[in-house]
């Protein structure tokens, strides 16, 4: 791949996972909000009103996800977030999202609109307000100084609204589409090689910051249609599998520095779901626990395939948030989650410890 394209990709993901980071504790809100009405509801306490009122909490974050991008994304490409919050609600007003779900043929001024669902929107947010810091330097050119107060707004949040709803909403959707019809082929055709592929390759997604496509694709399904056909999943794994990677290497290394490191990178794969101590930590620094990952996981997402997984809740995959694989609808789903998750483990701990081998141990062999 040339140099160049290598650094926009680089700079693409970078933007993406500036612009979400910020969101991210609030999304996470809404997926615990989620697995509390859940239990709450499974166990008969929640009826009624009460779990409607409820239900709205917890689904908020994700519907009006948009709006929070449109903030994050305005302050992280220095333009103003109050135009990029109206230009998106635009998108969402009533009116206009029952105008796109009705089914009838909608046009602008003679332009057919292509409908598109606006709600739990990301990549197509990110990309609108970036335009729009673009829009905005441009009407601050062509507009005189003493008629900017009357006219930028106006100007700004027209264009940018018509741009989302005529060009860069349908463009992104109809490529989230196909990413999304691709990974269900997958899943249908070949799913033992599709999920065993990804999940391997999760640990350079998430240290390059191509995660956030995914994960986000996961977020619009979650939100579109309630389940994820298995995103979350292999990233599950994938966390999993670093966990075990990081046992093998504390087992296996006589360093103290090192057992202590990949003891500490355990315990927030496990709990709090953060990869990067591990991968950065442990993997990459190591090498051979990192081959060890791959494998184990692709042995880990073959298994996923054959049995299929879903998820149903986003928030960070980690032993706290193992009800994200529960539905009344799947009963066996969180058995088949916890399954997959500790052949991940298992599998990534046995291969650590089967191809690592701790410096301290290499150096004395030299020497002899």
């Amino acid at each position: 791949m040339p140099e160049n394209m290598k650094k926009s990709l680089s700079a693409v993901f970078d933007h993406i996972s500036k612009c979400m980071a910020p969101i991210i504790p609030i999304v996470l809100a809404g997926g615990i909000f989620k697995m509390v009405v859940l239990l709450l509801t499974a166990a008969h306490i929640l009826t009624g009103t009460t779990e409607v009122i409820l239900s709205a909490i917890a689904t908020t974050p994700f519907y009006f996800l948009p709006v929070m991008v449109a903030y994050s994304a305005a302050k992280h490409f220095a333009t103003d977030p109050m135009l990029a919050i109206v230009s998106v609600c635009v998108l969402l007003f009533p009116d206009f999202a029952a105008l796109m779900e009705s089914g009838d043929k909608v046009t602008f001024a003679g332009i057919p609109v292509v409908p598109a669902t606006y709600a739990y929107s990301v990549i197509p947010i990110i990309l609108l307000i970036f335009c729009m810091s673009h829009i905005v330097r441009f009407f601050k050119r062509v507009i005189k100084e003493s008629l900017q107060p009357y006219l930028l707004a106006a100007c700004t949040i027209f264009t940018t609204a018509l741009l989302g709803i005529l060009v860069i909403e349908p463009a992104v959707s109809l490529i989230s589409n196909m990413l999304a019809d691709a990974l269900n082929i997958m899943q249908d055709k070949a799913p033992m090689l599709a999920w065993g592929i990804f999940a391997g390759l999760t640990i350079f997604l998430v240290s390059t910051g191509m995660h956030w496509i995914f994960m986000t694709l996961a977020i619009t399904q979650i939100g579109l249609t309630g389940v994820d056909y298995g995103i979350m999943v292999a990233l599950f794994i994938s966390n999993m599998g670093l966990a075990g990677c990081d046992l093998g290497v504390f087992i296996k290394s006589k360093d103290k520095e090192m057992k202590s490191m990949a003891f500490s990178a355990m315990i927030t794969a496990l709990i709090p779901g953060i990869a990067e101590p591990s991968i950065f930590g442990i993997c990459l620094k190591e090498k051979t626990p990192a081959i060890a990952n791959i494998l184990g996981c692709m042995v880990a997402g073959v298994v996923q395939g054959a049995i299929t997984v879903h998820a149903f809740i986003y928030t960070f995959p980690s032993i706290p948030s193992i009800l994200m694989f529960y539905s009344d609808e799947e009963p066996g789903n969180l058995i088949k989650a916890i399954v997959v998750a500790a052949v991940s483990f298992i599998a990534c701990a046995v291969l650590t410890m089967a191809f690592y081998r701790d410096k301290a141990e290499s150096g004395e062999k030299k020497t002899a």
